[in-house]
């Protein structure tokens, strides 16, 4: 026997279960009573992170009373004071804390929706009418999105910008809810959310004089956009999307600033499922890749429990599961470790609604390269007469097996059929159909290559 060998064997057994440990979610230990987190949030450098939501502090539990925004930095939590009702974002403006929401107070002055940190407490900072969903600063200005029509007392489309010491609207269009979140790509701005127009829905874009709907928009009734981001030159979308509404991604899709590209099976309640309702609440962009989270199970047919990660070519999910704790909410990272606000309990432990990630590998299975080749050029094919009365055709070459979609404004089908041959045109009869909104949508092999939405009026 050797006492040596032994002892060897011994310590790398004992020191196993501390291996298998390195890599876990852990409690970001969060403070307070945690009803929820509506958004993380790190500075420029990454030092500093900020969390705000619903965080009582006292023993009262009384989120519209005393509602603290946190902050983490060099290993502990503190408080930024407080204010009276839901926080739904915050931002570093000129190195200023702006915080947005559904807040009527900042600690004792009536505020309405918007407020600034003086670093010891509150204020107000104009009047959004307490609704305000997201905040970005773009080229060192300030935006605010939300559900308000109304930016101090100046009628706004729930899109409004910081001039000066006001706020001033961003133009014009019928914002049926609210305006959920706002990008800038190729100098123009995007917003996504409850926008409708004359053209379609779900997305729209600002050239500097006018709203003009993105592409075809947001198809289908229930479908909707929840976030954006421009990654890798190019503008994501993610959100409860459904392709067969006629969307040609699953919940996420990419804007070239010409059209929408899928990225493969993108995101899904279960790999390959196209029905179910699976939702994208959140993208972060992270040492090149960009980070999804929201409530899935599945990211370009691997497992992916909330959160995947996306490098323009394949899907990867992530450790942990954070479809058992609700969904993910919202995230960044703090140097290199992911911050996440989830459920109160993830995995079996309680973790008051944030985890933070120890490890350096996130990712585990992953798609391998997923097809996201360009659909057919625009200009060859277009839809005509429109508005139609008796029939609608779709001209220019169609390829043998492309399946020609047609659905009401509710995303329901009302016409689908195949070509056997590659035609130069294809005619409709439409007399069955009511008067209203139609979208036509051809898809070759499973993809949507063309999208027109056209008018049915007698």
């Amino acid at each position: 026997m050797n006492p040596r060998g032994t002892h060897s064997v011994f310590i790398v057994l004992s020191f196993l279960p501390v291996l298998l440990r390195a890599q876990a979610w852990t409690s970001a230990s969060v403070p307070g009573n945690v009803l929820n987190i509506r958004q993380v949030y790190a500075n420029t450098t990454r030092d500093t992170i900020f969390c705000a939501g619903a965080i009582e502090l006292d023993e009262t539990i009384n989120f519209a009373q005393t509602n603290a925004v946190m902050r983490y930095s060099h290993g502990r939590w503190d408080t930024l004071g407080v204010l009276r009702g839901l926080i739904h974002s915050m931002v570093l403006y000129r190195d200023t804390l702006i915080a947005g929401g559904e807040f009527i107070a900042a600690s004792d002055t009536p505020c309405e929706g918007i407020a600034y940190y003086d670093g010891t407490q509150w204020h107000p900072y104009g009047d959004l009418e307490r609704s305000v969903r997201r905040l970005r600063v773009f080229d060192d200005e300030l935006y605010a999105v939300g559900g308000f029509d109304q930016a101090d007392g100046q009628p706004a489309p729930g899109v409004a910008k910081r001039v000066g010491n006001t706020w001033q609207p961003v133009g014009w269009f019928n914002n049926q809810g609210s305006i959920l979140d706002i990008a800038k790509f190729n100098e123009k701005f995007v917003v996504i959310g409850n926008v409708d127009m004359e053209e379609g829905r779900g997305i729209a874009e600002w050239d500097g004089a006018n709203w003009e709907l993105l592409g075809p928009g947001i198809l289908g009734g229930f479908s909707g956009g929840q976030c954006l981001t421009v990654y890798q030159d190019q503008l994501y979308v993610g959100g409860q999307i459904s392709i067969t509404a006629g969307n040609v991604g699953q919940n996420i899709m990419r804007w070239d600033g010409e059209q929408f590209h899928a990225l493969g099976q993108g995101i899904q309640w279960w790999p390959g499922n196209t029905t179910s309702i699976a939702t994208v609440l959140n993208m972060v962009e992270h040492d090149g890749k960009l980070f999804v989270g929201g409530g899935f199970r599945a990211a370009g047919g691997v497992e992916a429990k909330g959160l995947a990660t996306w490098d323009g070519i394949e899907w990867c999910g992530v450790a942990g599961d954070f479809q058992g704790s609700g969904g993910l909410w919202a995230m960044d990272f703090y140097h290199d470790t992911l911050f996440a606000a989830c459920g109160a309990v993830f995995e079996g432990d309680s973790v008051n609604r944030a985890v933070k990630f120890i490890g350096q590998e996130y990712e585990e299975a992953c798609s391998g390269p997923v097809p996201i080749g360009p659909p057919i050029a625009r200009s060859n094919l277009f839809v005509a007469p429109n508005p139609a009365n008796e029939k609608i055709n779709v001209i220019g070459e169609i390829k043998s097996g492309t399946a020609l979609l047609i659905r009401d404004a509710f995303g329901k089908p009302v016409f689908d059929e195949r070509v056997s041959v590659t035609v130069q045109s294809v005619s409709i009869n439409v007399l069955g159909l009511s008067t209203g909104m139609y979208t036509m949508t051809l898809y070759q092999e499973g993809v949507n290559v063309f999208t027109k939405k056209f008018i049915v009026a007698r």
